[in-house]
């Protein structure tokens, strides 16, 4: 029974909005977002509109690296918050979708000082190499 109602409060939480998980959450400002992710591997650029809610509506393109296979792609999903980390003091917002023609696509991004911008850069040690995603809101 215990173990019930353990699993049953975890799958709670992961559905529950943001800001009942984090209390006093941090949310990207609602509206109409121009995110452009760019890695070694891909580079993505959609048009985001944010709802308050945690609700997503995505749609733009993804270009792999390489080959040039280019997707355009659209489709419904959620937007998250993590908490600051130690590389960063800001918390963390993920954007994700799932399109019916391609893999779910999810970016990164941090808000900035300016309410109008978020950006995210990670490093990975590994490999030197970085992923850097900037939105701009356009209304």
């Amino acid at each position: 029974m215990k173990r019930f109602i353990a699993t049953t409060l975890v799958a709670l939480a992961a559905i529950l909005p943001v800001h009942a998980q984090y209390g006093n959450a941090p949310a990207p400002s609602p509206g109409n977002w121009h995110c452009i992710s760019n890695s070694p591997i891909v580079s993505i650029d959609m048009q985001y509109q944010i709802a308050p809610d945690g609700q997503l509506y995505g749609a733009g393109s993804v270009v792999y690296t390489g080959t040039w296979q280019t997707y355009n792609v659209s489709g419904y999903g959620q937007w998250s918050a993590s908490p600051p980390d130690q590389f960063s003091n800001e918390w963390l917002f993920r954007l994700q979708i799932a399109p019916q023609n391609h893999s779910v696509i999810a970016i990164y991004v941090r808000p900035t000082n300016n309410p109008g911008f978020m950006n995210n850069v990670f490093y990975n040690p590994q490999t030197g190499r970085t992923t850097e995603t900037s939105c701009q809101k356009m209304g």
